[in-house]
């Protein structure tokens, strides 16, 4: 499958997330529909606060041409922590599954891949970047002398960009794989009639990355097969003395679906 065959596929697929209280956007980021019932994979920092619990919040996802369909985490009270001897702290999978509050059927999805990605494989990342806003800097263009304009801007830029649904597709290459072997009991309460876990995943590194709001990406392979979620972004020191002055190093960084992927089974 080529590039543009698969950028054509994941803009029926991706989809904004938006955590909204009223007029208030408290986070936003990127997801991917990667089943006909409308299930997202996404990260999982995109609908929790500072790791410490879901935003109390309306999950909302929106599509290229799509209405915003209201979601919910499958399982918000998993926590997807591996412990690690000699860590100071345990690692967390920044990974989590959204579903639709009302049933839908017929939706198209990206398949998941069967198999972990390998270094030096190409893929295409894709997401709804924060800072990307209209085309040749349009609000920078509009006439605010006229109040009803200044109105209009002002509400574009405290709330309404997050509702600008403007896709950014890269090209990538896996240059790094760490595996992960996920081994865990699971409470019969969070999972009934499911104890033990057994998962393997990678980390993936990218020679390429999204800006903010590009968290939880579907990254593909060209196969138009998901292999995994885009979740962090690398920063380097823009001066090796000033290392507290942080830029973009032009490098991603994310996880296996087959981390959080064997969820989809356990809920109808």
């Amino acid at each position: 499958m080529d590039k543009v065959e698969i950028c054509r596929q994941l803009k029926k697929t991706v989809r904004k997330v938006i955590i909204e209280d009223h007029t208030r956007v408290l986070s936003s980021g990127t997801g991917v529909v990667v089943r006909s019932d409308g299930a997202l994979l996404t990260a999982r920092h995109v609908i929790e606060k500072d790791g410490v619990g879901v935003y109390h919040g309306k999950i909302l996802a929106y599509g290229m041409e799509t209405e915003p369909v209201e979601y919910q985490p499958v399982l918000s009270g998993l926590k997807l922590d591996i412990q690690l001897p000699d860590m100071i702290q345990s690692l967390v999978i920044d990974l989590t599954i959204l579903k639709p509050t009302s049933a839908l059927t017929g939706m198209d999805f990206v398949p998941l891949s069967p198999k972990l990605a390998e270094a030096g494989t190409d893929v295409i990342i894709a997401g709804f970047p924060d800072d990307i806003g209209p085309p040749l800097d349009f609000t920078d263009r509009l006439n605010t002398q006229n109040p009803e304009i200044d109105r209009l801007k002002k509400a574009y830029d405290g709330y309404f960009k997050y509702h600008f649904r403007q896709c950014m597709f890269k090209h990538g290459m896996v240059g790094h794989v760490q595996k992960i072997d996920l081994k865990m009991n699971v409470a019969s309460l969070v999972l009934p009639g499911l104890e033990n876990v057994h998962a393997s995943g990678a980390e993936y590194w990218l020679d390429n990355h999204l800006t903010y709001g590009g968290s939880g990406g579907p990254i593909v392979n060209t196969n138009g097969e998901l292999v995994g979620i885009v979740c962090q972004r690398a920063f380097t020191a823009a001066d090796p003395n000033e290392r507290e002055k942080k830029i973009p190093s032009g490098t991603g960084m994310g996880l296996s679906h087959q981390l959080i992927s064997w969820i989809l089974d356990t809920y109808d």
